[in-house]
């Protein structure tokens, strides 16, 4: 069975989508090699288009669909198993060969409006905590089709804790937070700590009132890393340094930091545009090693059942 893992932060441009992408390949890439799904939650679908050519995804997805056509199958449209959306073998390099992918749509973005208006009014505590589960187990029921076909399953999640969000942590074994060494970071990554501990006690609080007998209280491993660390010598690499090592001695964060971490080298950059992992556009460049750091640390904080 897959071990399912959310990448979450409430901002952009922190590096998710990349680590995302380069965990995943990674992992499918080097011994022992692992069969992965990735899952771009997100509206924007950059991890889409690391995967893919615009044509392609375009074709593919007016014939198979993308996540968005899960949520809409929820809301009465088409039936449509998530197994008939995943793109197998996306990428055409046979090193990747073990990825396939769920691609996304821009239709994403109003997906919050839409399942609220599909929102049938409740009379009783137990159909609002009813409500409240289904809407956020709309991923994890499609994801429990697959999940034994694949030994990883990555999501992608928008900059946000709305539904899509909500719906890949209900849907996961853990999620990993990743973060830029700066004050802005700092700050938010309390927030978000605080943020997804409310979610996870709104989940239980919701299947207790529906099962008098569920005492259970659920939580999820989570870790965060750091990425795009700057390299440049003087006050910002110094800066870097400081906010690491702040977070990682907060209380809250006591032994969820990974030691690994990955630099603003231009290799990473690079590969980007050529919709590569850097192991195979820069293989010995900085970050082929820091990312196949990050990734054996992964396994090792997030290990198959």
């Amino acid at each position: 069975m897959a071990k399912v893992i959310s990448f979450i932060n409430y901002k952009g441009g922190v590096g998710k989508t990349t680590t995302t992408f380069h965990i995943g390949c990674a992992l499918a890439m080097f011994e022992p090699k692992k069969k992965v799904l990735l899952i771009d939650a997100d509206p924007q679908t950059n991890l889409t288009f690391l995967c893919c050519e615009f044509p392609k995804w375009e074709s593919r997805v007016k014939t198979n669909g993308s996540l968005e056509t899960v949520y809409s199958a929820y809301l009465g449209k088409e039936k449509k198993s998530l197994r008939d959306i995943i793109w197998t073998k996306p990428m055409t390099r046979p090193e990747l060969a073990n990825i396939d992918l769920v691609p996304s749509t821009i239709e994403l973005l109003d997906i919050d409006l839409r399942l609220q208006s599909k929102t049938k009014a409740a009379t009783t505590i137990q159909e609002v905590a009813q409500i409240h589960l289904d809407q956020r187990s709309i991923l994890s029921k499609a994801i429990k089709e697959v999940a034994s076909n694949y030994d990883y399953i990555l999501i992608d999640c928008p900059p946000n804790l709305y539904l899509a969000t909500q719906n890949a942590l209900y849907a996961s074994d853990g999620y990993l937070v990743t973060l830029m060494p700066d004050h802005f970071s700092t700050v938010g990554v309390t927030f978000l700590d605080k943020k997804v501990r409310q979610l996870l006690r709104e989940r239980n609080l919701a299947e207790q009132i529906i099962d008098s007998n569920n005492n259970g209280e659920k939580t999820l491993p989570y870790f965060l890393s750091f990425v795009k660390v700057n390299v440049t010598a003087g006050k910002q690499q110094n800066v870097a340094k400081e906010q690491m090592a702040l977070v990682r001695g907060m209380s809250d964060f006591t032994g969820k930091c990974f030691d690994s971490h990955t630099e603003d080298y231009k290799d990473i950059r690079e590969a980007t545009t050529e919709q590569l992992p850097v192991f195979l556009n820069s293989p010995g460049s900085q970050n082929d090693v820091l990312y196949r750091r990050m990734a054996k640390e992964f396994r090792l904080k997030f290990p198959q059942s």
